[in-house]
């Protein structure tokens, strides 16, 4: 009897240790953390923003379908719900807009009974962009010819603004005339606002400019095109502060116009240059200098939107004579 007592007891030791343990477990875990990083507001409002704009641009279950069924030149695009298809998705919903006429765009998802019926009807597998039942074109600009295959995310074999390039021979070639020059114009300068995050290259140029910055931007995808992308936003501040005393030109480098910019500025890849340079001294703490090197892969430490800002801000006074 002793002995059963005994055992009795120590059971309902454990188990009563078991349940606290559990209890305890279960109320820290239910209690928010104290340490977690902080979250920056602005930089999720962007997150969601740019997630909302995507959802409104993926077709439904039925697909999207815009143009006249008349049509002469049809595109049929048939892709994933990935956001690094959101610049074809909104180049494509220009392009639309632009011809609704003599152009028919039809968007599949790729999950799709009609999208893998597309697919399965042209033998492939990835996601395509059919236009004219094709995906590979040859294309000539600034006196290079090259082959796109617009397969798989823009940025490998195509890029979202070559599809603009290939519809305006299409249009062409099946009658007799392309985009007309303005629009034209307008679907190139627009094309080069999605590739580089939204923001526009001519509108804020100026042949008047005391300081000049160039942005060369890498593509969309890439890790790091989100300080590239905030950093425009914020030269876009700027440009409103000074006028057409700044000039701020974008160029995507997945595109013929960066690839030859970036050449012509003996650069490696994506950089801010402003007045020609990419390596900046500013005034630092107790009239120090601090250097600032506004290009990737410098070696140097990455530079921040705040640190172009103040460049800028620090040229514009040298050129105005101020202190």
């Amino acid at each position: 009897m002793k002995r059963s007592s005994i055992g009795f007891i120590v059971f309902l030791v454990i188990a009563f240790g078991a349940i606290y343990g559990v209890s305890l477990l279960t109320s820290r875990l239910s209690q928010p953390e104290t340490s977690s990083p902080p979250v920056h507001h602005e930089e999720t409002a962007e997150v969601q923003k740019t997630s909302a704009e995507f959802q409104g641009l993926m077709p439904t279950p039925t697909g999207n379908v815009k143009g006249s069924e008349e049509a002469k030149v049809k595109i049929v695009a048939v892709l994933p719900p990935s956001e690094c298809q959101a610049p074809t998705l909104r180049v494509l919903d220009e392009i639309a807009k632009a011809e609704p006429k003599r152009v028919r765009v039809e968007i599949y998802g790729m999950g799709s009974p009609k999208g893998q019926q597309i697919l399965q009807q042209y033998n492939q597998s990835c996601a395509s962009v059919f236009i004219n039942g094709k995906t590979k074109f040859t294309l000539t600009s600034n006196g290079q010819t090259r082959e796109v295959i617009c397969q798989k995310s823009p940025g490998m074999s195509y890029q979202s603004t070559d599809l603009i390039e290939i519809v305006h021979l299409e249009l062409k070639r099946l009658y007799g005339k392309g985009f007309d020059e303005k629009t034209l114009k307008q679907l190139r300068e627009k094309g080069k606002q999605i590739v580089a995050g939204g923001h526009g290259t001519t509108s804020m140029e100026s042949t008047k400019a005391k300081v000049v910055v160039e942005v060369l931007t890498p593509a969309q995808q890439g890790t790091i095109y989100p300080l590239f992308a905030q950093t425009v936003r914020a030269l876009e501040e700027l440009k409103e502060r000074f006028g057409d005393d700044l000039s701020v030109s974008v160029y995507p480098i997945v595109t013929a116009d960066g690839q030859k910019r970036m050449k012509e500025l003996k650069l490696n890849g994506p950089a801010v240059v402003i007045n020609g340079k990419t390596v900046h001294e500013i005034p630092g703490p107790n009239n120090s200098k601090r250097k600032v090197v506004t290009a990737i892969g410098s070696g140097e430490r990455m530079f921040t939107p705040s640190d172009v800002a103040e460049i800028v801000v620090a040229y514009m006074k040298q050129a105005k004579g101020k202190k």
